[in-house]
């Protein structure tokens, strides 16, 4: 939600559902859990940071701490840079430059940074989830047929 308001409904978790959230976490047999947020809202990222920290603590706890974070923001091309940024080869301004991520996502960098340095501290792969704009361009004018076929 890119609303200038950042007024989102809220409803309460009970302890229960919340317990219920954890113990999938604690599963080996996988599983997704979707945080929403606004984009222009850095304190919706540093509960996400959070939200990764104590789901990766669970994990920890049930032995099984493998575990990765996908971001929408992040183009699947750029992939080898965010493994690079999360093994600690390049800092967080040089994934930014190397995203290309002013030019590809409009939404403050510095928002998301807690999210990004907390799955580096607890070696959490990242993972690009959006598709690349060149393709999605080709789509948009030709359709799917437009994709060369490696695509």
């Amino acid at each position: 939600d890119g609303s200038k308001k950042l007024n989102p409904t809220l409803k309460p978790i009970s302890s229960s559902d919340l317990s219920k959230i954890f113990s999938m976490a604690k599963s080996k047999n996988g599983g997704a859990l979707w945080l929403g947020e606004h984009h222009n809202s850095a304190m919706d990222h540093d509960l996400q940071a959070n939200f990764i920290c104590c789901v990766h603590d669970e994990r920890n706890k049930g032995g099984d701490p493998k575990m990765a974070v996908g971001l929408e923001m992040v183009q699947v091309q750029f992939q080898p840079v965010l493994d690079a940024y999360v093994s600690g080869q390049i800092t967080s301004e040089e994934m930014r430059r190397r995203v290309e991520w002013d030019k590809r996502w409009s939404w403050p960098f510095e928002n998301y940074l807690n999210v990004f340095e907390t799955c580096r501290e607890l070696n959490i792969p990242l993972i690009a989830l959006n598709v690349d704009s060149e393709d999605l361009g080709l789509v948009e004018t030709g359709g799917f047929p437009a994709l060369h076929r490696e695509q």
